[in-house]
């Protein structure tokens, strides 16, 4: 079925609803040159046009003109799409849209599906996945430096970094193969372990670049977490200047993920506020801690609220768990209310200390949310299936170093290798196909 909707001739509209100067019909197919020539008539047909060709005339409906119009003629495989295809410029009216849109409609044309012309580019080899991807953030970033990045990756930076990765792991799998096949050789096995390092170390690496590409395009994404009545929602409400959750003295007043936006220059951060982590008896108390858990884990940064009056306590030892494998910092609030701040052992970073009540010492803990946010270094975009896979690329490789046998070994490469050679091009698998592509414009 994937394969067969390539048949179809596919229209939309390329420019945003509402009134403007202009506005884009794009069509794209086998048949769309002859398909376009039923409504368009200039002193040339486009079935004889060349490619990258304009031509002036206009939209008719029978003997009726519906509006002048410049189309633009690309022949195939010089498209986007690398299909027959024709761009309408029209008078931005979405009236007149919506009319051309629907005379091709009338005459066989289908309405394409959102992000179905990126799809026919990467069906047809035109674009990878992550050059796909890019196409996406290049529309959504928020900074200049993200369209740069953006850019940068459509032009392929990215599916160079992971055919590099590919490479390597190839070459590993080649020598593993020779130490099981070839014994007697004796090839040092000890060579494999830096190289399995530096590869562990370039998958964290895109890690922090995939980090770096959702923040520039959504917002990096901080949840607020800590025990009941630690200050999380006071501490929420003073970030963003306004009183966004309810504060109580009731433990468990906040039950429901509450969000709102810091806006930089440089970036964006989206902070989350959620229920507090303890012990939950009611059962819509369970759902809103498991809640904040999973929001925890979908974050890119995490603040530790600690309550500087009660100290330190055993379920905080759990919230600095989350620390580990997740970027983030420890906040003591309430210190206006103690002498001192507690001491802490055997934690990453400096905590800092600030009362959320009374907005004090606020300004470090925004400086580093705005570090974050703007965080500078290499920086790619990917989608939520490139992410679990290099996930998985980063536990096969672990796996891999820690493995005692050779065949236990060649046995997590070659699954490492699955995973990252899926990562730009994964298999036709129309479920993970809709799900990159639909949150694409129904124009793009």
């Amino acid at each position: 079925m994937l394969l067969e909707r390539l048949q179809d001739v596919i229209v939309a509209p390329a420019t945003p609803g509402g009134r403007s100067a202009l506005a884009i019909v794009r069509v794209s197919g086998p048949k769309t040159l002859r398909m376009c020539d039923q409504i368009f008539k200039g002193r040339k047909r486009l079935t004889g046009a060349r490619g990258h060709q304009l031509l002036n005339g206009f939209i008719v409906e029978g003997e009726e003109i519906v509006d002048e119009a410049l189309a633009a003629v690309y022949r195939a495989p010089h498209s986007y799409t690398t299909e027959d295809t024709v761009e309408f410029s029209l008078h931005g009216n979405p009236l007149i849209v919506d009319r051309v849109t629907d005379l091709l409609i009338g005459i066989g044309a289908r309405l394409a599906r959102p992000g179905e012309f990126t799809e026919r580019a990467f069906l047809h080899g035109r674009l990878d996945v992550t050059q796909a991807e890019a196409v996406l953030a290049t529309i959504e970033v928020r900074t200049l430096k993200g369209v740069k990045a953006a850019v940068a990756q459509l032009r392929g930076d990215l599916a160079k970094e992971l055919e590099g990765l590919s490479d390597r792991l190839r070459w590993l799998l080649t020598i593993l193969q020779a130490q099981l096949e070839f014994p007697e050789e004796d090839i040092p096995e000890e060579s494999l372990e830096p190289m399995l390092e530096e590869l562990i170390a370039d998958t964290q690496r895109l890690e922090r670049a995939f980090r770096r590409g959702r923040s520039q395009r959504k917002g990096l994404a901080v949840m607020i977490l800590g025990r009941p009545n630690v200050g999380k929602s006071t501490l929420f409400n003073a970030l963003l200047g306004e009183e966004r959750s309810i504060v109580t003295t009731v433990p468990g007043t906040t039950r429901d993920l509450v969000t709102g936006t810091l806006r930089f220059p440089t970036g964006q951060v989206r902070l989350f506020d959620g229920a507090g982590i303890g012990i939950a008896e009611s059962l819509p108390d369970q759902c809103a801690v498991r809640r904040a858990i999973e929001a925890a884990n979908r974050a890119d940064f995490i603040l530790v609220i600690l309550d500087a009056t009660s100290g330190f306590v055993p379920a905080d030892a759990e919230l600095l768990k989350l620390l580990r494998t997740k970027p983030g910092m420890i906040v003591w609030n309430k210190t206006d209310a103690v002498k001192e701040v507690p001491p802490l052992e055997n934690v990453a970073g400096e905590p800092i200390g600030i009362s959320a009540l009374k907005r004090k010492n606020l300004s470090p803990l925004l400086d580093r949310l705005k570090e974050e946010a703007s965080s500078q270094g290499e920086t790619f975009f990917a989608n939520r299936f490139q992410e679990e896979r290099l996930e998985h690329l980063a536990v096969h490789l672990r796996s891999a170093l820690d493995a005692q046998y050779l065949d236990m070994r060649a046995k997590e490469l070659r699954e490492a290798l699955a995973d990252v050679t899926g990562t730009d091009r994964p298999a036709l698998d129309q479920r993970i196909l809709e799900e990159i592509f639909s949150r694409f414009c129904v124009g793009k």
